[in-house]
């Protein structure tokens, strides 16, 4: 008579070792658990949202938008992608209209959320002149 395995119970021969993967789950440490896995962080590192990836400690606390690196005098600095540059709130980034020249003369430009507008210049006061408006 043949006996089935016990509900929970595996054959030896089905156990994982999922930390020796070929595709390593954790980008840093690997504990093998029961039935599966847990992902550990080397010190100066912590855990990530996802489970599984590890971040500099100190650049997590940043909360930056896209990435962060180590300056050379240990302080973490966020980083932004080509054409974009870090946002006055030294996280986020943006797009940086005002670097080509935008606005008409006696106009500064100020960048807004995805866009500009053109301001008058300290001493200027926008006004109606010969049918426009103008500074």
């Amino acid at each position: 008579q043949m006996t089935s395995c016990c509900f929970g119970w595996k054959n030896i021969n089905s156990i994982v070792n999922e930390c020796g993967l070929p595709e390593r789950p954790c980008s840093q440490r690997c504990m093998n658990t029961h039935g599966s896995y847990r992902c550990y962080c080397e010190p100066g590192y912590t855990l990530s949202a996802d489970g599984y990836t590890c971040t500099e400690a100190a650049c997590s606390s940043l909360h930056c938008q896209f990435g962060c690196q180590m300056e050379r005098g240990g302080a973490p600095r966020c980083l932004c992608p080509p054409g974009l540059h870090l946002a006055a709130d030294n996280k986020t980034c943006e797009v940086n209209e005002c670097q080509q020249d935008v606005c008409p003369p006696r106009r500064t430009c100020k960048n807004t959320f995805g866009s500009f507008v053109c301001v008058c210049k300290d001493g200027f006061v926008m006004g109606a002149l010969e049918g426009s408006v103008k500074c």
